[in-house]
């Protein structure tokens, strides 16, 4: 278990383009560092990473596929333990974390299959397909993005340190809450949630993600070309909605329309620096805020 959760740590390091090494990935895990080179040794053995330039590792195709199996597990489980057995949001990461590694490929499908096929977790994290890399958010920490009149969406919370979750849910703060930034001080951000102040410490800032509040969200397909944007919401069904995901349309990724085929359909976009076409239907489902011209 200790080793596959360590997967899990390396799998976001890398796919977030961060080299690593055993004293990195130790650190990021909150572990002393000497036990990084346990950790690493125990990936090369296993076959799940192998040592690259300088010394850095690089998971192999085995040891990223155990890895999204693992994410994928984890979050299904916590939709389902709030959605089907009432559980508080706060104590469904530990029990999750148990249950991840006791399921088979096949009863993670049936698990996903029951649910629904949900696009989030709970927490406002992506659910990834079967297969599919884990999409990573593009939303930033209420503490770098809460500036004085800043107007903001929650995308996700943090699911550890639990007694600091059931804390910030408490004080009504979860995926898709609106709030504003009032003012910063004596390391304290004064927020604005639903008409009442809310103090918030810095430090239980960090454990919020969020992205701009949008004024007025368009669909997609309805940009003109040369223009830019930034995501703010997927309509649809689980399925469609983690297919947009693979593609990089998360909250707060930021998007171009680059041309549109004679009779309108499909319409390329650029997103993260990659060429996307999309059917009309397809664009529309998401939701954006126009940035302005290219």
């Amino acid at each position: 278990m200790e080793a596959e959760d360590a997967l899990k740590a390396a799998y976001a390091l890398q796919e977030k383009g961060n080299a690593w090494h055993g004293e990195k990935l130790a650190q990021s895990m909150g572990l002393p560092k000497a036990m990084g080179q346990d950790i690493t040794r125990a990936f090369v053995a296993s076959g799940w990473a192998q040592v690259g330039v300088e010394g850095a590792l690089r998971l192999t195709e085995a040891g990223k596929a155990r890895a999204r199996e693992l994410v994928r597990a984890h979050r299904l489980w916590e939709q389902y333990l709030v959605k089907q057995e009432g559980m508080p949001l706060e104590a469904v990461h530990s029990e999750a974390h148990r249950r991840e590694h006791e399921m088979s490929a096949e009863e993670v499908e049936r698990l996903d299959e029951a649910l629904g096929h949900p696009a989030w977790d709970p927490h406002g994290h992506a659910i990834p397909g079967p297969g599919s890399p884990v999409p990573f958010s593009e939303a930033r920490s209420l503490l770098a993005e809460g500036v004085p009149d800043s107007r903001l969406r929650i995308a996700s919370l943090d699911d550890e340190p639990a007694a600091l979750l059931a804390q910030l849910l408490a004080l009504g703060l979860r995926p898709g809450v609106d709030i504003e930034v009032l003012d910063q001080e004596g390391g304290v951000l004064r927020l604005r949630l639903d008409g009442e102040p809310v103090p918030l410490a810095f430090d239980a800032a960090e454990h919020i993600s969020v992205v701009p509040t949008p004024i007025l969200p368009v669909p997609m397909a309805e940009l003109p070309i040369g223009s830019q944007a930034r995501v703010v919401d997927i309509a649809g069904t689980g399925r469609h909605q983690r297919r947009m995901l693979d593609m990089g349309f998360v909250p707060g990724a930021e998007v171009s329309t680059v041309r549109k085929a004679p009779l309108g359909d499909p319409i390329e976009y650029r997103i993260k620096g990659t060429a996307v076409a999309l059917r009309h239907e397809d664009a529309a489902t998401v939701l954006v805020e126009e940035l302005g011209y290219e």
